[in-house]
């Protein structure tokens, strides 16, 4: 559609699409009167993997061949690093947890339905918000647009996708 764009052409369209398509996610949200809840949440953080797809589909139709898809990393797992994700994680997780407790930020209460209709509860948002509507946002920004701005140079890449996804 738009000839050979470089890498930088495609982070910038990509930006502006995203930009768009979440002042568009605003709109829907205000109009429906969604409050902060599952809808809300679905619609944005659905729009940058909506966003790559479209790159991908009809901006550069890189998306008809298998190398295209490949430019998303989901073809290799990256398991070497995935010690660092999670223990990184949990180690703040823990660190923020004790710092909370034992200060009189926090106290235990039972729920009244019981502990373990709240626990399961927990579970299924953590699967349904974290794994999937996660992994959404994570496909479009660092699957996407961060590749595409390698060649400014790391910090800078990392500086941009950084400020794309805040705004």
């Amino acid at each position: 559609m738009f000839g050979k764009p470089t890498n930088t052409s495609k982070a910038a369209i990509f930006s502006v699409l995203v930009l768009v398509m979440a002042v568009g996610a605003a709109l829907v949200i205000r109009t429906l009167g969604l409050t902060d809840g599952m809808g809300m949440w679905i619609l944005w953080s659905c729009t940058p993997t909506v966003a790559a797809l479209v790159m991908l589909l009809v901006v550069t139709r890189e998306g008809y061949s298998k190398e295209g898809w490949k430019s998303l990393g989901l073809h290799r797992l990256g398991l070497s690093v995935w010690w660092l994700a999670f223990g990184v994680t949990l180690l703040i997780t823990v660190a923020a947890s004790a710092v909370v407790w034992a200060t009189p930020l926090a106290s235990f209460v039972v729920p009244e339905g019981g502990i373990v209709d709240a626990v399961i509860g927990f579970l299924i948002q953590v699967g349904i918000l974290a794994l999937t509507f996660s992994l959404a946002e994570e496909i479009g920004i660092r699957g996407y647009l961060l590749p595409k701005l390698l060649p400014l140079g790391r910090r800078r890449a990392l500086a941009l996708s950084g400020l794309v996804w805040a705004t």
